[in-house]
């Protein structure tokens, strides 16, 4: 769906923002769901691996997503941390 205010393309679903092409967040399911905020935070819950995460910073920053910040943050848990063991429920 494309937001008409801030001129991109997204994904909501019951008021969370869900993983898409251009912002993909949490394991590699669609099941994650969280929100951007301003200045580069970000908050999001993913029932797959059992992870809530949330990212506020101290300095505001200019990215509507995917804050180079918060984005490294993200990658070493999901690489060092969750790369130990397997992401999937069943599993």
């Amino acid at each position: 769906m494309r937001d008409v205010v801030l001129r991109v393309d997204t994904a909501f679903s019951l008021g969370y923002l869900k993983p898409f092409p251009r912002l993909r967040f949490g394991a590699a399911g669609d099941r994650a769901f969280g929100t951007p905020g301003a200045g580069g935070s970000f908050g999001f819950a993913d029932p797959e691996t059992g992870v809530g995460f949330a990212y506020a910073m101290n300095r505001a920053g200019f990215h509507l997503w995917d804050d180079p910040r918060e984005l490294a943050l993200r990658e070493a848990l999901y690489r060092t941390v969750l790369g130990e063991r397997s992401q999937r429920p069943d599993q």
